[in-house]
């Protein structure tokens, strides 16, 4: 009977305090999220918990309580998939066997609402239209598509701008729906710009413009990446129009129209045989074939012509590595050389020949040796008639002096007889000739001998410039250093003359039984002292002069020497590895020594050499070898790995090398070149020096993305063409 009694009474005490829920059930924590008390914890007790079964209460919350972006986060982290090895690193036991599936179905109706009911005047709202963009991209859900296109198409605004660039990027990432994530960005690509803000007509006009414009830029230039990472062929003549639209993004429409694949090329081809029919209305519509000052106001006979109609498709046919597209290059080279713009009404430093020189030395095309050759040697090309087939050699454009030396800077990557060796040896040797059209031939020079007797060549540029070195030191030693030595001396004594004055102020300054007068006169003593040191400054100038300037001459004759002497290591890898593969290779790990104990037979003080000195011979070793390896083609496929490994170097001319090469040799589709290239960029990222190398590399990157790879599109050629050898 007490025992029933108790067990009856416990029973009731235990009603009484009502059953504790359980904490590991999200239900227990769905119901406190109304409850202002206890709705922080409970999110986070949820989010901890990572039971999908809680997205639809979270949602509802974050609807009722003005769309807090912390919800909306917890929503989309339930939604996603987690494997067992996540879900163990977030202690979301339940899922640690099986893993978590996705659950992005249930979220769907809140990432669309944020999107299709954002408030550009609450900046909570457009943060969380960025996170359910952000969130669409990765789940890649037809039915959220809509809502990114409808928030991306609006009119761009300063406040809602963050939202529409993630809705963007997002697009981009539909391969599932290309054909219609293609079509909606390709209309935010297509827009009209705002005026430009060099139009402006005061300053005040000129920040409103300014601001307009970049917010354009901002969302054009989301746009064109996301094409890009779309790989759709259709968008390749928006791409190609965007060039001279917007050249402001040229950086990023290059890297998309690489990624587009052949048909961006043949439209680029297009463009620079003047087929293109919407290039040519947007030319004459645009007047863009001239600069008529910055505000496009100057009369009709000041305009200036200009050549960014065939600089931008040139620079982009360089990147498609296709031979096909010489005969295109070399015909553009037959117009007149042109500023590709003008700013501030000065030209531009360079004109369209650099870009189609540098598209010419990627591509590396046979065919282009004997027209190329033809444009530094003046005249018709040596050598027989071009083959049926063939292109005929480009007429040589006027002598000037710039285009011989791209030319020249051109040949080597183009020739495989190495005929014009003993031209280019001439002018490296011609004191009357150009210092940069020398130095250019010598380089040349040095990239396609493999003949022994060549190497008296650079020995005998070498010591001119040693001999003129050791001359000028002579003239430097005599009175120039004795007048440089005896105004040191007394630029030295003036020196401590001002310092002395300027600390004896300072202590005058500090000396209470000084008085006003006494600190005054200090003052006007010491800046006399100051003034008389400033002439004595100029003084001291001058008469060193004469020694520093003898002395600056002897350090740059010496270091042309050296620059000689370095080509030697180019040839020497010609004479010693006589084009044998496994030679080549060796040279990507020589190390510094083992460089300068190859050239010692050829280079007389190799003993003085410094240790910066010994690796610009491996830098000019592997540059030779590259080259040769390049040569080969498909003969030298075998070396792919090797040369992707090498991609990721941090000396510049290493990898500038090896890029070269790679496209020329490596078997299409190539299994592994995107990721190895990826690698490569990872390893260049954040280093200022390799900026402009880390976007050749990503260019590489691209051309093997379409081109085949792991990641093949519908749009991938079953084979892209080769160099011809």
């Amino acid at each position: 009977m007490q025992m029933r009694f108790a067990l009856v009474l416990l029973a009731g005490l235990v009603g009484l305090a009502g059953c504790p829920d359980n904490p590991y059930n999200a239900k227990t924590w769905t119901k406190k999220l109304g409850d202002p008390r206890e709705a922080e914890r409970a999110v986070t007790e949820l989010e901890q918990l990572g039971d999908p079964s809680a997205i639809q209460a979270l949602g509802d919350a974050w609807s009722d309580q003005g769309k807090p972006v912390r919800l909306l986060q917890v929503i989309i982290s339930l939604a996603r998939p987690l494997t067992p090895e996540e879900a163990k690193a977030k202690f979301a036991t339940d899922y640690e066997k099986e893993g978590r599936k996705a659950n992005w179905d249930a979220a769907l109706p809140y990432l669309t609402k944020a999107l299709t009911e954002v408030d550009e005047a609450n900046p909570r709202s457009v943060d969380s239209a960025s996170k359910a963009a952000d969130a669409l991209g990765e789940a890649k859900l037809d039915a959220g598509l809509d809502a990114l296109i409808d928030i991306a198409s609006k009119p761009v605004t300063k406040k809602l701008i963050q939202a529409q660039v993630g809705a963007i990027r997002a697009i981009g990432k539909y391969d599932n729906a290309k054909a219609k994530a293609a079509a909606a960005l390709t209309k935010i690509v297509d827009r009209e710009p705002p005026a430009h803000p060099k139009t402006a007509k005061d300053k005040e006009q000129g920040r409103a413009l300014e601001e307009k414009f970049g917010l354009f830029l901002g969302v054009t230039g989301a746009s064109i990446n996301a094409l890009g990472d779309l790989r759709v062929g259709s968008a390749a003549k928006t791409l190609a129009l965007s060039m001279y639209r917007t050249p402001e993004l040229f950086v990023q429409i290059r890297r998309a129209l690489v990624a587009t694949g052949p048909t961006a090329k043949d439209e680029l081809r297009k463009i620079l045989r003047g087929e293109s029919a919407e290039v040519n209305q947007l030319f004459k519509d645009k007047r863009l074939d001239k600069y008529c000052g910055d505000k496009g106001d100057a009369p009709p006979d000041q305009c200036q012509p200009v050549s960014a109609k065939d600089f931008y498709p040139a620079v982009v046919l360089g990147d498609f590595y296709d031979p096909a597209a010489t005969p295109d290059l070399l015909a553009a080279l037959k117009r007149p050389a042109q500023a590709v713009y003008f700013m501030d009404d000065q030209p531009s430093p360079n004109t369209q020949y650099n870009a189609i020189f540098d598209a010419l030395r990627k591509i590396g095309a046979a065919d282009a040796a004997g027209p190329v050759r033809a444009i530094w040697m003046g005249g018709a090309p040596k050598g027989p008639a071009p083959k049926k087939g063939q292109p005929a050699p480009a007429a040589a454009p006027s002598e000037d002096l710039n285009t011989k030396i791209l030319a020249i800077s051109a040949y080597p990557f183009l020739t495989r007889d190495g005929a014009g060796t003993d031209e280019l040896a001439k002018i490296a040797g011609d004191n009357k000739a150009d210092d940069t059209l020398r130095q250019e031939a010598a380089t040349a020079f040095a990239r396609l001998s493999s003949d022994p007797k060549d190497l008296n060549v650079l020995e005998g540029l070498a010591q001119k410039y040693f001999d003129a070195a050791a001359a000028k030191k002579k003239e430097a030693e005599g009175k120039p250093k004795a007048d440089s030595d005896a105004a040191d001396k007394v630029f030295e004594a003036k020196k401590k003359e001002v310092d002395k004055a300027k600390s004896d102020l300072l202590r005058i300054t500090h000396d209470n039984s000084k008085t006003a007068a006494d600190i005054k006169q200090a003052t006007a003593d010491t800046k006399k002292i100051e003034d008389d040191f400033k002439e004595a400054k100029k003084v001291h100038k001058a008469a060193t002069a004469p020694y520093k300037n003898l002395d600056n001459a002897v350090k740059a004759y010496k270091g042309y020497a050296r620059m000689f002497q370095t080509h030697i290591a180019r040839v020497e890898v010609g004479i010693r590895c006589k084009q044998e593969l496994t030679c080549l290779a060796a040279t990507l790990k020589m190390k510094p020594d083992e460089a300068a104990k190859n050239n010692g037979k050829y280079i007389k003080d190799i003993k003085d050499w410094t240790d910066d000195e010994k690796k610009g011979l491996v830098e000019a070793g592997v540059e030779r070898a590259m080259l040769d390896i390049g040569k080969q083609g498909a003969k030298a496929a075998s070396l792919t790995d090797t040369l992707l490994d090498a991609a990721k170097s941090d000396v510049r001319l290493v990898r500038q090398s090896v890029l070269l090469a790679l496209p020329k040799i490596a078997k299409i589709p190539c299994a592994n070149c995107e990721a190895k290239l990826d690698a490569a960029i990872r390893a260049g990222e954040g280093k200022t020096t390799l900026g402009d190398l880390n976007l050749e590399t990503t260019m590489l990157r691209n051309y093997f993305s379409w081109a085949g790879g792991k990641t093949p599109t519908a749009e991938k050629p079953a084979e892209a063409p080769a160099p011809s050898e």
